[in-house]
């Protein structure tokens, strides 16, 4: 058993007095589907589950500024309401409504406002709130939408990174039409790279600058000048506390977005016509800055490029001392080298000694904190910090703040979603857990952690066993292997809407971290490097098979499927063996070559995942596709992607879906449109994931004759 898992038992007397105060603080009238008795998890539970997103504590660290995520079954949408909870006694209020679909929220450093992102008009903008009174206002009516607040140390400004417009030359024109005429709609011409964005579609050309703007409004004052993106990965300002520059991270070199994971900082002062400093000039990534509260240090996180698909980030620290001729630096600290875990969000301490940050290890994050003279070993000062993905269990989409001694997060919770979770320097205490009603009407299967040895070179790895409600060891179950996606990703003891439903449905699951996860060293994520998919599928196989040998699992019923990498591995699987009574591949890579020229990271894959581009070393990209196992597949195969998919776009799928037909093999492509690589709207994960049990139920292996 994990420390981490010892840690969350140890939890459990103060999770379930804070539950019985929560569930009173709802109300003494229950919901009706509250009302019943305890049933299995059902396809309709994803509308009802809600989320503490984001948490932001106030300055004082008296208050948390929290999302409350929520679906809306009647638009199929998500939506986020503002609230504040009380730190003390967690009693809460609603500040901001869903129909401005709040995010990006920040605390002015007076507290007396927020910040966020909203809808105004149908369009994001800036917006404050006033804490006191709960008026909302617009700050912006920007064309384009704005992003990444960070307030000035006044709290009178904010600075916020768009997207400034700028259209290249036509060369050419259509003659003008009659009045009546009905022609076409004009060309898209695209003539930048990339031209398209999974998370955002098809791009207006531009580049990102960073703006600022007063509370009281006026015309935005734009920054940054000159060729380059600046916080283009959404990467929000850090001001210097005397107000007068920000820090951000920018890259000017014309070939920028054809390089992949290439940044450095620089410093802009406010004054007009100042010329920026370049802060770094490593060959790498340098991003999220945080300048100390004295001003005296600057601390991001970075990564020196290695040609390696895995880029470990470490948390650095450079001294920033003003001087008559302007800012000057030394050279950074790498302070989290010895940690060996990928490393983000670096907060620092008020009296800025040190800083705290999250680190992914052995499925879970926890909040660390390191000295910024680098001498001592980065400590953990918050065990678990859980995700806010709900439809898969990954570590992915954690958070936390902190503020006087105080962290605000989400709790990790195998058995419902995660709560609000705060932590005073004596372990966890929850606040608001906004699915304690529901939880009590739902009968849950048992998360148990597994540990294999791996036939491939002996490698631990790492797992998840989750159990169907009322499981009976007597009994014979089919077993469902869900492959994450990444690869250098991870799986955790948290809940996750698509494996309860699969276990729901009478399934033993089955989820493990497979050697290029995240979370268990630099080495281990770089097992699979230049070698994906390979050994991985070993380890994936010794897990199936510490399980069979468990002596509960019907042999005619194994199931594999993933998504994304775990798209990949699963139909990497299904060439190599026939053991699979059927396979549900989600949103994969069929075919690097036709990914790597189609996909919206192409850049990274070219120079990361392989040792050239697809047309110089064609056998390699070959070698590693499961396009090229493709004749040997008798499996049954539901392929699943979004038709607006541009991270694995849906022409690999439809590659794959022919071939499988041109041969025979019983097989059906779920295209879901509009839908990019997250698979879209509720409903459409639904289809998803009852697509997946369905066409699983439909199958079986023969018995041996």
């Amino acid at each position: 058993m994990s420390d981490g898992i010892r840690i969350g038992l140890r939890r459990s007397a103060l999770r379930t007095s804070s539950i019985m105060f929560s569930v009173l603080a709802l109300g003494s009238v229950a919901p009706l589907w509250a009302q019943t008795s305890r049933t299995p998890i059902e396809a309709l539970d994803l509308y009802r589950l809600e989320q503490p997103v984001d948490p932001q504590l106030s300055p004082d660290g008296r208050t948390i500024a929290v999302l409350r995520q929520i679906r809306d079954i009647n638009t199929d949408r998500v939506n986020h309401e503002l609230w504040l909870v009380s730190v003390a006694d967690g009693t809460r209020r609603m500040l901001v409504g869903a129909d401005r679909s709040a995010g990006g929220v920040r605390w002015s450093p007076d507290g007396t406002r927020l910040a966020f992102i909203g809808r105004e008009g149908g369009k994001p903008q800036v917006m404050v709130v006033d804490v006191a009174d709960g008026r909302a206002r617009a700050l912006t009516d920007a064309p384009q939408p704005p992003r990444s607040l960070a307030w000035s140390p006044d709290s009178r400004a904010l600075a916020y990174v768009a997207l400034l417009e700028k259209q290249p030359e036509p060369f050419y024109s259509l003659p003008e039409k009659p009045a009546a005429a009905q022609w076409a709609p004009p060309p898209r011409v695209v003539r930048d790279y990339p031209y398209r964005t999974d998370s955002s579609g098809y791009l207006t050309p531009g580049e990102t600058h960073v703006f600022v703007v007063g509370i009281e409004g006026g015309a935005p004052r734009q920054i940054t000048r000159g060729n380059g993106d600046w916080g283009a990965r959404d990467e929000a300002p850090a001001w210097l506390p005397d107000g007068s520059a920000v820090v951000i991270s920018g890259d000017t070199d014309p070939t920028a977005r054809r390089r992949a994971n290439q940044s450095d900082l620089w410093l802009w002062t406010l004054a007009e016509g100042a010329a920026p400093r370049q802060l770094t000039r490593e060959d790498g990534t340098e991003r999220s800055p945080t300048v100390s509260p004295d001003g005296r240090q600057v601390a991001y996180v970075g990564w020196r490029t290695r040609r390696n698909s895995y880029q470990r980030n470490d948390i650095f620290v450079m001294p920033l001392v003003a001087a008559d001729s302007g800012v000057r630096t030394s050279p950074a600290r790498n302070l989290t080298q010895a940690l060996d875990r990928n490393t983000e969000q670096p907060h620092w301490h008020e009296d800025s000694a040190g800083l705290h940050f999250l680190y992914q290890d052995q499925g879970v994050n926890r909040v660390g904190f390191v000295d910024a003279d680098g001498v001592a070993k980065p400590q953990a000062r918050v065990a678990e910090v859980g995700n806010t993905r709900l439809l898969l269990p990954s570590s992915g989409g954690g958070s936390y703040s902190a503020a006087r001694g105080v962290f605000a997060y989400p709790s990790v919770e195998p058995d419902r979603p995660a709560a609000l979770a705060v932590d005073e320097g004596r372990g966890a205490r929850i606040l608001w857990d906004l699915n304690a009603a529901w939880r009590e009407t739902r009968d849950i299967g048992r998360l148990e952690e597994i540990w294999v040895r791996s036939s491939a070179g002996g490698q631990r790895v790492h797992g998840w066993i989750l159990y169907p409600p009322g499981f009976d060891p007597s009994r014979k179950y089919p077993l469902a292997l869900d492959i994450h996606g990444g690869p250098h990703i991870d799986y955790g003891p948290m809940f996750s809407i698509t494996h309860h439903l699969y276990a729901a449905a009478g399934y033993v699951v089955l989820f493990t971290n497979p050697r290029g996860s995240i979370g268990y060293g630099e080495s281990f994520a770089s097992l699979i490097n230049r070698a994906y998919p390979g050994k991985d599928h070993d380890d994936l196989m010794s897990s199936v098979d510490a399980v069979l040998a468990r002596g509960f699992i019907d042999p005619a019923r194994l199931y594999i499927g993933g998504g994304s990498g775990g798209g990949v591995l699963s139909s990497w699987a299904i060439g190599k063996t026939d053991r699979f009574a059927a396979a549900s591949v989600k949103r994969p890579v069929i075919n690097w070559a036709s990914t790597a020229l189609t996909t919206d990271i192409g850049a990274a894959m070219g120079t990361a995942w392989f040792d050239r581009l697809p047309w110089e070393e064609p056998e390699k990209y070959w070698a590693r596709s499961p396009l090229s196992l493709v004749g040997k597949v008798r499996t049954p195969t539901l392929i699943i992607t979004g038709e607006q998919d541009w991270r694995t776009p849906m022409s690999d799928s439809e590659q794959y879906f022919q071939a499988l037909q041109l041969q025979g093999v019983e097989s059906a492509l779920m295209r879901l449109p509009e839908a990019s690589h997250g698979f879209g709207r509720p409903s459409q994960w639904l289809a998803a994931i009852l697509g997946t049990i369905g066409w699983y139920d439909r199958h079986s292996k023969p018995p041996p004759p």
